[in-house]
């Protein structure tokens, strides 16, 4: 029995990592952070952050993580109330503050782990999706996930491309 409960409890972490994990990262939010990425003007701003003390680099990166995890919280308690369509936008406003906060940390990973704390924090998490993406479990989701994934690009079409197109209307405009 307890080996039925561990598994049912097991399935669910996994499935909502995939969720996460590929529907919503890799549809959504990573678009998002290659065209934050991508932009010539964020450069500046990537070498300003190099240069910035790692205690503000820290605050800034802890605030916008808490802001974007804080979303997500009370887009969920929308959904359990039955309030979908709130949930679901809180849930869509928090990828492109997550997308930058993610675009942020890789700017300014190796200052964060200069924090022994936040770098053994960091290492925790790593390992702990590692072992999840060893589990069966997590393989056989992912397979599943894979079809799900194709019928979203299919009907979606293509994020990135509108990004692309979004951005390419604004270097227009503004003679980027």
């Amino acid at each position: 029995m307890l080996d039925k409960l561990i598994h049912v409890g097991l399935t669910f972490l996994v499935f909502a990592y995939i969720i996460l994990e590929e529907l919503i990262w890799e549809t959504f939010a990573k678009p998002i952070y290659e065209f934050i990425h991508s932009l010539k003007i964020l450069k500046k701003v990537e070498v300003f952050i190099s240069k910035l003390n790692r205690y503000i680099v820290l605050v800034l990166f802890l605030y916008l993580f808490i802001q974007a995890e804080l979303l997500g919280i009370v887009a969920l308690a929308f959904l359990a109330k039955g309030h979908i369509i709130s949930g679901v936008s809180l849930y869509v406003a928090r990828v492109p503050l997550g997308a930058f906060t993610f675009w942020l940390f890789k700017v300014s990973k190796k200052q964060l782990m200069t924090f022994d704390w936040f770098k053994a924090s960091y290492n925790f998490i790593i390992r702990w999706i590692d072992k999840i993406k060893e589990t069966q479990t997590y393989k056989d989701i992912k397979l599943k996930s894979k079809s799900i994934k194709a019928y979203l690009k299919q009907n979606r079409g293509g994020v990135k491309e509108k990004f692309q197109s979004i951005y390419a209307t604004l270097r227009g405009l503004f003679n980027l």
